[in-house]
C-alpha cells in the first residue's frame, strides 16, 4: 500500500513539473483547440470535472489511467450541436482483458459544413468550401498493484480548411487511483505532442495538465473537483455533482472558470441529466455559450456483458462462503471490494435467519 502511493506522489510530481516545463516552452497560438471541448454528455454537464471519474469509454479523452479500471466493453457515441452550423462527433470502443489492462479506439471529428466563399474586393459570392479538424485515438491503461492505473492516448490529429490540410502527432498520459471506494485521485497531461502547421501558419496543441478528485458519499450523489493548468498560462477549476433521485435517472449540473473570461459568468455553469436503463445509458447536457449560442449534447453509453468485476466479486463470494468457517483468508481486509463482500454475506445470514416459519425456512 505504501509503494502505490508513493508511486503516485512520483506519477503527479512528474505530470506537474512537465506540464510547467512544457508551459515556459510554449510558443506561439494554440492550434486544434477543437481538442479543449469536452467529450460526452455526462463529462459536459459535470463541467468537465471528469479525470477522477473517467472508468468508462470516455477515459479515452479524459484520463486513459481510469481505463485499467473498465469493468466491461463499452461503446460510446455523442452528437454536439455546437455553435452556428458547425456538428462535434465522437465515437468510442474499449475494451478489457483478464490481466488488468484495457484498450480502446476512438475517433472525434468537428466539421463546419459547407461554408460560403466570397471574393476578398467586391463580396461576390464565389463557391463554397468546408472545414473540419479530426483526432483518431488509440489507448491502453494497465493497473499497478490494486489501486493505481496508468495510461497512454496516443493520438493522430488531421485538419482541413478549404484545400489546405495538416496533421499533428499527440499523447496524453494519465494515472488514476483508488484510495478508497468512494474517493478517486487522478492526473492527467494532455496534448502533448508536435505543432499542427497550415502553409508557414500554425501553432502548438492545447497542452494541458489536470489534477482532480472525486467523493461518492452514497450510492445516490457525487461530487468531482478537478484543477487544470493550460501552456497559455491559463488556470482554471472545475466541478460537478450528480445526484441519483431514483436508480434510473441521474441529474447533473457543473461549472467551469475556463470560459468565463470571454463569454461571461453564465458561461461556466453545464447541466443535464441521464437516464440508466438495463446498464446502458442516454445522456444530455445544456452549456450556455453567452452572445454565441447554446450548447446541446447528446451522447449514448453501452456496455456489453458481465463486467469483469461482477464476476471477481462472484468468485471471490463463493470463495469467503466455503472458507469463511475454516478461518481462512481469501482477501485482505484492504481491499476495496472487502466490505461490499462482507456485507453480501450478512444480507444472505440475515435473509436465511428471518424467514417466517411458513415460508419453509428457519424462526428467528
Amino acid at each position: 500500500m505504501k509503494n502505490v502511493s508513493y508511486l503516485l506522489f512520483v506519477v503527479i510530481s512528474f505530470f506537474c513539473l512537465l506540464c510547467s516545463s512544457a508551459a515556459h516552452a510554449g510558443v506561439g497560438t494554440e492550434a486544434a483547440s477543437f481538442l479543449d471541448i469536452p467529450v460526452g454528455a455526462r463529462p459536459a454537464a459535470l463541467g468537465d470535472a471528469y479525470a477522477a471519474l473517467a472508468t468508462d469509454a470516455y477515459a479515452m479523452t479524459s484520463n486513459p489511467g481510469g481505463l485499467a479500471f473498465l469493468d466491461n466493453t463499452e461503446v460510446a457515441a455523442q452528437h454536439l450541436a455546437y455553435l452556428e452550423s458547425i456538428d462535434y462527433e465522437y465515437l468510442s470502443f474499449v475494451h478489457p482483458f483478464h490481466s488488468g489492462s484495457s484498450a480502446g479506439a476512438s475517433i472525434q471529428y468537428l466539421g463546419s459544413g459547407n461554408i460560403t466563399q466570397t471574393a476578398p474586393v467586391t463580396g461576390d459570392v464565389t463557391g463554397q468550401y468546408s472545414t473540419y479538424y479530426a483526432a483518431y485515438s488509440a489507448a491502453y491503461s494497465h493497473t499497478v498493484g490494486e489501486r493505481l492505473g496508468i495510461g497512454v492516448t496516443a493520438k493522430m490529429i488531421d485538419a482541413n480548411i478549404s484545400n489546405v490540410s495538416a496533421h499533428a502527432y499527440a499523447a496524453d498520459v494519465g494515472a488514476f487511483y483508488r484510495a478508497r471506494p468512494d474517493l478517486n485521485i487522478a492526473a492527467v497531461v494532455t496534448n502533448m505532442g508536435t505543432p499542427l502547421t497550415f502553409l508557414q501558419d500554425g501553432g502548438a496543441l492545447p497542452l494541458a495538465g489536470k489534477v482532480g478528485v472525486s467523493y461518492t458519499p452514497n450510492t445516490r450523489c457525487m461530487i468531482s473537483v478537478q484543477g487544470e493548468y493550460e501552456d497559455t498560462g491559463l488556470m482554471s477549476e472545475h466541478i460537478g455533482v450528480e445526484w441519483k433521485p431514483i436508480e434510473a435517472i441521474a441529474l447533473r449540473a457543473g461549472y467551469r472558470t475556463d470560459t468565463t473570461k470571454e463569454l461571461g459568468a453564465m458561461a461556466g455553469l453545464s447541466t443535464g441529466f441521464g437516464i440508466i436503463m438495463w446498464g446502458q445509458e442516454l445522456s444530455y447536457a445544456w452549456l450556455p455559450d453567452g452572445d454565441l449560442g447554446n450548447t446541446q449534447y447528446i451522447s449514448f453509453l453501452a456496455r456489453f456483458g458481465q463486467t469483469e468485476k461482477e464476476k471477481r466479486n462472484l468468485i471471490h463470494y463463493q470463495a469467503l462462503k466455503l472458507h469463511r468457517h475454516a478461518g481462512d483468508s481469501v482477501i485482505e481486509p484492504s481491499d476495496p471490494e472487502y466490505e461490499q463482500l462482507m456485507q453480501l454475506l450478512s444480507d444472505e445470514n440475515t435473509e436465511l435467519y428471518t424467514r417466517r416459519p411458513d415460508d419453509g425456512g428457519p424462526t428467528p
